[in-house]
């Protein structure tokens, strides 16, 4: 679809939403994944005084980051998801249009 120096290419939407469904939300989640695995620690190997002054703080941070991280990994599938929608809906209105046309073009007996 093309007009006023705007074009949209479909398949390039598809091509950006399966990065972003295949590559990047993986790899988001991924590094979500570690940071939960990294919260496991032992925080009693700080001492009950250091833990309540480092090792407390530093899991709340680790499972506030974790979290964000979780739902970014969420809001990246969603979008990789609006994208191939978007393809498929330029892919129809084209697809749509043409036909129209094309019919007057019949009809005219061009």
């Amino acid at each position: 679809m093309a007009g006023n120096g705007f074009a949209v290419d479909p398949a390039e939407l598809h091509t950006f939403g399966g990065y972003l469904s295949n590559t990047t939300a993986p790899a988001v989640k991924d590094a979500a994944s570690g940071v939960h695995a990294a919260n496991g620690f032992d925080n009693q190997a700080f001492g009950i005084f250091l833990a309540q002054i480092l090792a407390v703080p530093a899991r709340i941070a680790m499972g506030v980051v974790a979290g964000n991280l979780d739902k970014i990994s969420d809001n990246v599938t969603k979008t990789a998801d609006s994208t191939n929608k978007a393809a498929e809906v330029y892919a129809n209105q084209e697809n749509s249009a043409s036909t129209a046309l094309n019919k007057f073009k019949t009809e005219l007996g061009q």
